[in-house]
């Protein structure tokens, strides 16, 4: 392929894809995947290794885990009795969708011991002050600082002499003002996730889940265990989440694609027609690419 077809067809993909980088937001099972003490880590069980009695090499596994281990999503059911299931949460609101990051490491960093830091509105009206109001159909991450601690599940948890749990977490004021965001602001859908970068959205030592119950109520799915969010900058990216579709699933593990740089994000619409654009650009993509090869 020549230097002209190469670079045309890598402005094709910059049009059809609109983003300048990809950042990975999942921790990896069996390697770094922080879990829950009180919930099930994946175990794997190889069942077949090796070559078959026809010299083809042949690997087959069995998995067992929670559906809230390692970077996982939350589906509104979990905490919401007439919430979606994970297989329920319509595919338009977790493809592209706009995405913001909110930074409070600096805060939380000041509780050494037993951190039950609440990440508080103050911290979000400052991000707004400073950035414009959050877009509509939006997913918010919050970066705690505590992702740096997940190889250590004893600091991660912050589990204490009593078994008891402390990490940082939305206050359950942050969680009614997330809530009713798209209200306040005349959005047609509102804040439509939830991300941080530790084991829960609530604050470690919670015992009644309050901000699991007020945001899983308005159908906002949380993302827990979420990486690299010091990676990602505090606008202009989109986010896709791609769960295990379980039916009836209280949430799921989770791969969680940032494109950083994003800026057209998918509409929340039909999932037929959400599909329909990108698949006549991809269209567009692949007859271009047939005539450059020819």
């Amino acid at each position: 392929m020549s230097s002209l077809a190469v670079l045309t067809l890598t402005a094709l993909v910059s049009v059809v894809f609109g983003y300048e980088e990809l950042i990975e937001l999942s921790y990896t099972y069996l390697y770094d995947a922080p879990t829950m003490p009180t919930q099930k880590a994946l175990e794997l069980t190889s069942i077949k290794k090796g070559t078959n009695k026809f010299g083809i090499w042949v690997e087959l596994n069995e998995f067992c885990t929670s559906e809230h281990s390692g970077s996982h999503i939350d589906a509104p059911v979990h905490f919401s009795r007439d919430g979606w299931t994970v297989d329920h949460i319509p595919l338009d609101r977790l493809y592209r969708r706009p995405a913001i990051k909110v930074d409070v490491s600096a805060k939380a960093s000041r509780f050494k011991n037993f951190n039950n830091y609440e990440v508080e509105v103050r911290d979000f009206e400052r991000w707004e002050s400073a950035n414009g109001i959050i877009p509509d159909g939006a997913v918010v991450f919050i970066h705690t600082g505590w992702g740096a601690l997940h190889k250590n599940i004893t600091a991660y948890s912050g589990e204490d002499q009593y078994g008891k749990f402390n990490f940082p977490g939305l206050s359950l004021e942050l969680a009614r003002w997330l809530a009713s965001h798209g209200h306040e602001n005349g959005h047609e859908h509102g804040i439509i996730g939830v991300g941080i970068d530790t084991l829960s959205l609530d604050v470690g030592n919670s015992i009644k889940y309050e901000s699991h119950v007020k945001l899983l109520g308005h159908n906002i799915y949380g993302l827990e265990n979420v990486a690299n969010t010091d990676k990602l900058p505090a606008k202009d990216f989109l986010v896709t989440v791609l769960p295990l579709k379980i039916g009836g699933g209280s949430g799921s593990p989770v791969r969680i694609i940032a494109e950083i740089g994003g800026t057209a994000p998918a509409p929340i619409v039909t999932q037929s027609a959400a599909c329909a654009p990108s698949l006549s650009l991809l269209a567009c993509a692949s007859v271009l690419l047939s005539i450059i090869r020819g």
